[in-house]
């Protein structure tokens, strides 16, 4: 069982069923589930993956109903999350969502954060508390 936190690019490519993008994440999700992984993610992800969403829609209720099926937790910014925030943003000048969402994956103590977010990948980021940091099309899950 490994600790996987999930950017937001997934959820999105999910509720939007992006044509290139959802069939892998839906495949990556089911092997998650299948392996037992703990799943983990944070409030901002959820909060940016609304803004998809028309409120109060069937989409909504689905994808929220999801999560809590998968079994996600959620992460909060705490204490733990200042420091690597601060590095992330001061050393690597991370746009705050993205130090955000990676200071909650290393105060958890990830193995692996998955994104599908290129430009964050070609950083090739060492965070401490985050054993991988992965492009969901070829994570090693």
């Amino acid at each position: 069982m490994s600790r996987v936190f999930w950017d937001s690019m997934l959820f999105i490519y999910l509720v939007e069923n992006n044509e290139e993008f959802a069939p892998v994440v839906r495949d990556v999700l089911g092997r998650c589930f299948r392996r037992g992984d703990a799943l983990y993610t944070s409030h901002l992800s959820v909060a940016e993956t609304l803004v998809c969403i028309p409120e109060g829609t069937s989409k909504e209720t689905i994808f929220l109903t999801t999560l809590k099926e998968m079994g996600f937790h959620y992460v909060d910014f705490n204490q733990r999350c200042v420091e690597p925030f601060r590095t992330l943003r001061r050393e690597f000048g991370l746009k705050p969502p993205d130090a955000l969402n990676l200071s909650c994956a290393a105060a958890l103590e990830s193995d692996i954060y998955l994104t599908g977010d290129t430009r964050l990948l070609k950083k090739r980021l060492y965070v401490p508390g985050i054993q991988f940091i992965s492009n969901f099309e070829n994570a090693p899950l």
